[in-house]
């Protein structure tokens, strides 16, 4: 058996090391305690092997090839990869400097039309320091356009590869973008209708023979297909409890593959949620009355929404979606914890269930047939002091070397 080395954190490695990371057909991460996140539960003094990037078994009686490398877990914790469900990874670099910025669609012609996947830099400085703190993939959602449809995000593996894109996301839509609740309540219905007819009668339409008087554009009510169709989830950010129920009856009116995020006020409508089969995307340290829509929010939203049987991921939002995505989603995840959430249920809120939310197959639970993208930390991952020691992503063992590391050893070493 090969036994992996530390990787150099020197800048003159730095390069070399982050586009080219260590490979091998197959790898296997011993000794440690497995927290599998799925049937299996936790398992002590454990073994993952993986093979060409794929988890070929976990367990405590695994046979460890000669020629795979071995990482010694021994002492350690070994976790999926966190998932964020609701980022930007890879579209900013500096918020404030707009040419960096590919999120934002506004003072375009393109709503529901467009698509993030086409600005994702995979050479993003915010990619490696969020994958050293134990980010995998995630979802990276558009922020704005000139409408309540954002566009379309995109699930992103943070590899640092230009296949970072592995697949298309949701139909991003963001009811407060449409007027007051009445005006944009009735607006939507009627972009979903008007979406509706444009499908039936889109041929005449194109010959100019159809009707003129649609609220969006052909290229807009294109995207919106296969939302009207069922076939691409439409995440719609709303918070109060009156929105909720307004989206609940909209889904079923139409037929909607429907997540909310924020969801402040998800808790007061649990039972309606469990009944509509609809998941929520929430932010856990979102408790504060900073608008009328969200003034029952509460820090126990989400025990609350597992006592009743909600799924639901979390997310912490605005700069907790780029710069400081990892180490946000793991503490606002430990703050559910703190206020009556389960550690297991928070650790799957930012693992599997926003995979299995979001219909990302094949990612989550550490279990036979799944991607390898795991992480080893040296403590509980939900606590602010630990660090991980491997991340390994699509089975690859990536380096713990970002912008931020090397800042602080150049200063530290003076």
């Amino acid at each position: 058996m090969k036994t992996l080395k530390k990787y150099c954190v020197a800048a003159s490695c730095f390069i070399a090391v982050a586009t080219s990371p260590l490979t091998a057909d197959t790898v296997a991460i011993t000794g440690g305690t497995v927290h599998t996140l799925g049937s299996a539960g936790t398992l002590e003094n454990a073994t993952v092997l993986i093979k060409d990037g794929i988890i070929k078994e976990v367990g405590t009686r695994v046979s460890v090839p000669a020629d795979a490398i071995v990482i010694n877990a021994k002492g350690q914790v070994v976790a999926p990869g966190f998932m964020h469900p609701d980022s930007i990874l890879g579209l900013s670099e500096v918020s404030a400097v707009a040419h960096t910025n590919a999120h934002d669609a506004s003072d375009s012609i393109f709503g529901a039309a467009f698509d993030v996947k086409y600005g994702l830099n995979y050479r993003s400085i915010v990619i490696a320091d969020n994958r050293r703190n134990g980010i995998t993939h995630a979802v990276s959602n558009p922020s704005g356009a000139d409408g309540m449809f954002l566009g379309s995000g995109v699930f992103v593996s943070l590899n640092s590869a230009p296949d970072m894109a592995i697949g298309k996301g949701p139909m991003v839509m963001d009811l407060s973008e449409g007027g007051n609740r009445s005006v944009a309540w009735a607006r939507l219905r009627r972009i979903l209708d008007d979406v509706k007819d444009y499908k039936r009668n889109r041929s005449a339409v194109q010959k100019g023979k159809g009707r003129t008087d649609y609220l969006l554009t052909a290229i807009n009510m294109d995207a919106l297909i296969p939302v009207v169709e069922g076939k691409q989830i439409l995440a719609m950010r709303v918070d109060s409890e009156v929105d909720i129920r307004q989206a609940l009856v909209l889904k079923a009116d139409y037929g909607l593959d429907l997540v909310l995020i924020g969801a402040s006020e998800a808790w007061r409508v649990a039972e309606e949620l469990v009944a509509a089969d609809v998941a929520v995307v929430i932010d856990p340290q979102d408790n504060l009355p900073r608008s009328f829509d969200v003034v029952w929010a509460s820090r126990s939203n989400a025990a609350k929404l597992k006592a009743a049987g909600v799924k639901f991921a979390i997310a912490p939002a605005g700069a907790g979606g780029n710069h400081t995505a990892a180490g946000n989603i793991a503490q606002v995840a430990a703050m559910a914890v703190a206020h009556g959430l389960d550690w297991e249920t928070a650790m799957q809120a930012i693992t599997v269930v926003p995979a299995d939310i979001f219909g990302l197959e094949g990612y989550g639970a550490l279990e036979a047939g799944n991607v390898a993208n795991i992480a080893v930390w040296d403590g509980d991952p939900l606590q602010v002091t630990s660090n991980t020691t491997h991340v390994l992503v699509d089975g690859k063992d990536m380096p713990l070397v970002s912008r931020r590391t090397m800042l602080r050893d150049k200063y530290m070493n003076r």
